[in-house]
């Protein structure tokens, strides 16, 4: 991956949390994941994603004044496979917001496999934090849904053996056009907390997406005398691992700032999580046959902005 492929990736995620429309539902009193810190060193924020070939963690200083980023050149940040061993030290990637830095590393995190990130300064003060990656994702079923008297849209079908579904939503690609002005966009639409129990394909949980509400709502925000075209379409789908909180909408949610004892970091603030994510296209899924319906095959985002 050039760091170009690096740093549009980064752009693509930052964008996703700026313009997704989730938000933080209210915390569950039964729900105990965190750790009360005495000391806090460091914030450490985002996931671990057992599906991609670079990993990022966002992290930063915990102190009172938030101003500039801090200096990455006192802070080294590692990422180790605690099965095997295997350690990487983080690159710091420039890419700074106010006092925290982003740091990442193609090292290789596997599915359900447990991982520990540290921050450390050169006094030897740290920050740690210890998660597991979920199973790989499993493959959706969509399904079309159009005719007359039926509104467009797709029939979505999760196996419901995944413990957290993460993060559900509809991904548009359009162009906005405003006489001479092509403008290219991408918004997101939250599904996961429209699922519902489902006896098909052996067990699952199922959801119908509505383009015209959607495409209703992208109008709705780029205003009259803009002319919408739709490039393309997909689902993007998260699992979480075992520390996944399911009052979490969206993994989009882990950018931001999480304070007091709200945090799985030892001595420091924030939360870190595994996470396996897939993409797939907005239309009906073959089998090997072509004939009947079938489970769906990932790809890639269509866009990296």
């Amino acid at each position: 991956m050039t760091n170009h492929d690096i740093g549009s990736h980064y752009k693509y995620w930052l964008l996703l949390t700026v313009i997704s429309l989730l938000s933080l539902s209210g915390c569950d009193d039964t729900f105990q994941p965190f750790q009360e810190n005495d000391t806090y060193v460091f914030s450490i924020q985002g996931y671990l994603d057992a599906s991609a070939d670079t990993q990022w963690v966002r992290v930063g200083t915990v102190r009172q004044i938030i101003d500039e980023p801090p200096n990455p050149d006192g802070i080294t940040v590692t990422l180790k496979d605690l099965e095997s061993g295997e350690t990487a030290v983080l690159k710091d990637s420039l890419i700074a917001s106010l006092n925290v830095l982003s740091y990442w590393t193609t090292m290789e995190v596997k599915h359900d496999q447990s991982y520990e990130i540290t921050a450390e300064r050169t006094d030897g003060n740290k920050s740690r934090v210890t998660l597991t990656t979920p199973p790989e994702f499993p493959p959706l079923h969509i399904i079309f849904q159009g005719g007359i008297g039926v509104t467009p849209g797709v029939s979505i079908w999760i196996d419901d053996s995944i413990e957290h579904i993460a993060d559900l939503q509809s991904v548009w690609y359009v162009n906005i056009i405003r006489e001479t002005e092509v403008q290219r966009r991408i918004f997101t639409f939250p599904l996961r907390n429209t699922l519902e129990p489902s006896r098909s394909y052996g067990g699952t949980y199922t959801t119908v997406n509505d383009w015209d509400r959607e495409l209703a709502l992208i109008q709705q925000e780029v205003g009259m005398g803009a002319v919408v075209s739709v490039v393309n379409r997909q689902i993007f789908a998260a699992s979480g691992g075992p520390e996944w909180n399911d009052d979490i909408s969206s993994i989009n949610d882990l950018e931001y700032f999480i304070s007091g004892n709200n945090s799985n970091v030892e001595n420091g603030l924030g939360y870190v999580v595994g996470v396996s994510i897939q993409w797939f296209h907005q239309d009906t899924c073959y089998g090997p046959d072509g004939s009947n319906a079938g489970p769906c095959v990932p790809e890639k985002p269509y866009w990296y902005p």
